[in-house]
C-alpha cells in the first residue's frame, strides 16, 4: 500500500530539498523496517555502558527530582547479552575451524576411551555444582549489601574466569546424554562434548591464574603482593563471600588438564578469539566502576584517587574494570607492565592489553601447561 507523490513534484530536477524531504512516497514493509531499526538502535544504546554514574548502572538516581533507582535491568541484560555471544561464537568456531582435528585426534582425546569419558562427566558434574554456588551465592549476598553490590555483581560474573567454569561445564559433556534423549536439537548442540573447548579457556586464564600463584605464595610469606592481582581481596568493597568463591583461580588449570586429558597448539589459537571477545564485550557493556550520586561530600572529585579502591566506601563507589577492558588493573604496579598511564585511547590500550595478554599465555602454554599435561 503506497502512498501516491505529489503531482507538482513530480519532476525531479525542479524538486528542491524541502520538497523533497515533504514528498510521502514510503510503504508499510517500509515504515515496519524503519520502526525496526529504530528499536534495534535503541536496544543497542540501552545495552552500552554509559559511564560510572548513569543510572542503569546503579550510579545515580534517574533525575533530579525523583529519588527512586533503575532495577538492575541493565546488568541482567549484559550477563544474558555476553554469555549468549561467548557460548554462540565459540561453539561455532570450534564448529567450523577445529572440528576435523577434534574427529582426526579422537584418540588423543579419548586414549581410554570409557576413563576418559568418566573422567569429563565427573569434572562437569563438579563445574555444575561449583558454579550454582558461585553465581547464586555472589548473586543472592547482593541483595544485603546495597545498591551498587546488586547491580555490580552481574557486571563482576562475566569476568573470563568466572566463564571458564560455567563454558567448562557445557565442553566437558556431563549433560551430552541427558540433552539427546530428552531435549534434542539445540541443546544437544550446546551440551556436545568440546574438551578443546574447555582446555582453550584454561589457556585463555592461564596467564592470571599463574600470577595468583605467585601473589599467594609470596604473601604468605612476607605479607605482601609482588604482582596485584590478588590484592583486591583485601579491599573493603570485597565481601566475605567473595573471598570463599574465589577458590577456582588455584585449581582451574589442574582440573581442566585432568579433564581434557592433554593439550594442543588448537587450544592456544582458539584461545586468542576467547580473550578478544572477553575484552570487547566488556568494554562494550559494563563501566569502569559504578560511583553512587546525589551527596556531595561523598563525591570523588579527584580521578586519581581512585587508584586505591579499597579506601572507598562500597556502598557509594565499586570498581569493575571487568576483563580488563578500560585500563591496566589498579593494584598491578610492575613497570614493564604499566599499559594504562598515559591515558590512551580506547583502540589504543585495547591493541596494547590484547597483544600482551596473547604473548604472556603463549609463554605460559609453552612453558607451563604443555610440560604440566604431558
Amino acid at each position: 500500500e503506497t502512498r501516491p507523490v505529489q503531482d507538482d513534484v513530480l519532476n525531479v530536477d525542479s524538486v528542491t530539498e524541502e520538497e523533497y524531504k515533504g514528498v510521502t512516497t514510503y510503504s508499510r514493509p517500509g515504515k515496519v523496517s524503519q520502526l525496526w531499526w529504530r528499536v534495534m538502535d535503541v536496544m543497542l544504546q540501552f545495552l552500552s555502558q554509559s559511564g560510572q554514574h548513569h543510572p542503569k548502572h546503579g550510579g545515580g538516581p534517574i533525575s533530579k527530582d525523583r529519588e527512586s533507582v533503575l532495577p538492575p535491568l541493565h546488568p541482567l541484560l549484559a550477563f544474558c547479552t555476553h554469555y549468549v555471544i561467548v557460548i554462540s561464537s565459540t561453539f561455532i568456531i570450534h564448529d567450523l575451524l577445529f572440528i576435523h582435528t577434534a574427529n582426526e585426534n579422537i584418540k588423543y582425546y579419548e586414549r581410554d576411551e570409557i576413563n576418559t569419558s568418566l573422567r569429563q562427566n565427573m569434572v562437569s558434574y563438579f563445574l555444575f555444582f561449583y558454579v550454582i554456588i558461585l553465581f547464586g551465592a555472589r548473586y543472592i549476598s547482593s541483595h544485603y549489601a546495597g545498591r551498587l553490590r546488586q547491580h555490580a555483581v552481574l557486571y563482576e560474573l562475566t569476568w573470563l574466569c568466572n566463564s571458564t567454569l560455567l563454558i567448562g561445564c557445557l565442553s566437558f559433556g556431563g549433560f551430552e546424554k541427558l540433552s539427546n534423549e530428552y531435549f534434542g536439537g539445540y541443546a544437544t548442540w550446546i551440551f556436545r562434548r568440546r574438551p578443546l573447548v574447555a582446555t582453550s579457556f584454561c589457556v585463555a586464564v592461564s596467564i592470571d591464574q599463574v600470577m595468583w600463584y605467585v601473589d599467594l605464595a609470596v604473601w604468605l610469606i612476607s605479607g605482601h603482593f609482588p604482582i596485584g592481582v590478588t590484592k583486591y581481596l583485601t579491599w573493603k568493597q570485597t565481601l566475605w563471600i567473595d573471598r570463599l568463591t574465589c577458590t577456582h583461580h588455584l585449581w582451574t588449570i589442574p582440573l581442566f588438564i585432568f579433564g581434557a586429558n592433554n593439550l594442543s597448539v588448537d587450544s592456544y589459537l582458539l584461545s586468542i578469539q576467547l580473550v578478544v571477545v572477553h575484552v570487547m564485550l566488556s568494554r562494550w557493556l559494563t563501566p569502569q566502576c559504578i560511583e553512587k550520586t546525589g551527596d556531595d561530600k561523598f563525591r570523588i572529585e579527584d580521578d586519581n584517587s581512585r587508584s586505591d579502591a579499597k579506601k572507598k566506601d562500597p556502598t557509594r563507589y565499586r570498581y569493575l574494570n571487568v576483563n580488563l577492558s578500560h585500563e591496566l588493573w589498579k593494584d598491578i604496579t610492575l613497570g614493564f607492565l604499566q599499559i594504562s598511564d598515559d591515558n590512551p585511547p580506547a583502540i589504543t590500550y585495547l591493541s596494547r592489553l590484547l597483544w600482551r595478554w596473547q604473548l604472556f599465555n603463549f609463554l605460559t602454554f609453552v612453558g607451563i601447561l604443555i610440560p604440566v599435561s604431558k
